[in-house]
């Protein structure tokens, strides 16, 4: 594992509210603590079009808490790397794409 997902923050979540329950077991169908649709509802909310913006900062924070080596978001991209040159070619395709059917939204 390389970078948190909303999953494992999910997962992580129903874990802490069991551990903070009086609950004798864990398990999916408990009555209780209803495991299973504290961890679904908050996989919905992640993905919740309208909850994205957070999402992503709340992604961005974690990851640069717990991995930080493989995650920096201020690391700029150099000019010259693969990477740079693979999004000057997409963006470069959709620009042309947009400009031979201008009825298209991009």
């Amino acid at each position: 594992m390389t970078s948190v997902t909303p999953a494992s923050i999910a997962y992580v979540a129903t874990q802490v509210r069991f551990a903070l329950s009086s609950a004798g077991a864990l398990c999916r169908t408990d009555v209780e603590t209803d495991s299973e649709t504290f961890y679904t509802s908050a996989l919905e909310l992640f993905e919740d079009p309208e909850e994205q913006e957070e999402v992503q900062e709340l992604l961005t924070w974690w990851n640069s808490r717990v991995f930080p080596s493989f995650s920096n978001p201020k690391k700029a991209i150099p000019a010259n790397s693969a990477y740079s040159r693979i999004k000057e070619k997409r963006a470069a395709l959709k620009a042309l794409a947009a400009s031979s059917n201008p009825n298209t939204e991009s």
